[in-house]
């Protein structure tokens, strides 16, 4: 026969309700404890409104950017779109985007050619903005143009500059 350790002098009902309460208490702390699968991260809508375009051709090309990504030149796939303008504005949608921090770069490609169009110089031909619209004058950073998304909807107004 196997016996059990238990401590002297403790009656085996008293055991049983300490082990019960000790895996009710230990449930919500696991749970605390534990990350949320990632099936259940909240998603947002970014909604990014460009203003000050200087005419209604072309589109306008946003990318969104994360932390990880080589701002403000290289996001991840997909992270770029195209939308048409209309009464000098334009709003890029961005959806099923996970809470957290992002940057945002647009240009107005007045041409439709899908490129940043620079002199031969380097300098910008076409119209171009960042979130949080920071001053043009040097390459921002991407602390520079981050907001942070941690609601259902984000809107964000990016003004274009245009230096030619």
């Amino acid at each position: 026969m196997t016996t059990r350790w238990r401590p002297s002098g403790v009656a085996p009902e008293k055991l049983r309700g300490r082990r019960l309460l000790a895996v009710l208490l230990g449930f919500p702390l696991t749970l605390a404890i534990c990350p949320k699968p990632a099936a259940s991260r909240a998603l947002a809508a970014i909604n990014v409104r460009v203003v000050k375009l200087r005419n209604d051709h072309g589109q306008v090309i946003c990318t969104l950017f994360t932390p990880s990504d080589k701002f403000p030149e290289k996001s991840h796939k997909g992270m770029t779109i195209a939308v048409p303008i209309e009464q000098r504005h334009a709003t890029c949608r961005f959806k099923d985007a996970p809470y957290g921090n992002y940057a945002v770069v647009v240009f107005h490609d007045e041409n439709r050619d899908g490129e940043f169009n620079q002199n031969w110089m380097g300098m910008p031909k076409e119209g171009f903005g960042f979130s949080n619209n920071p001053s043009t004058l040097k390459k921002p950073v991407f602390d520079d143009a981050k907001f942070v998304v941690a609601q259902p909807v984000v809107e964000v107004t990016i003004n274009l500059n245009y230096w030619f």
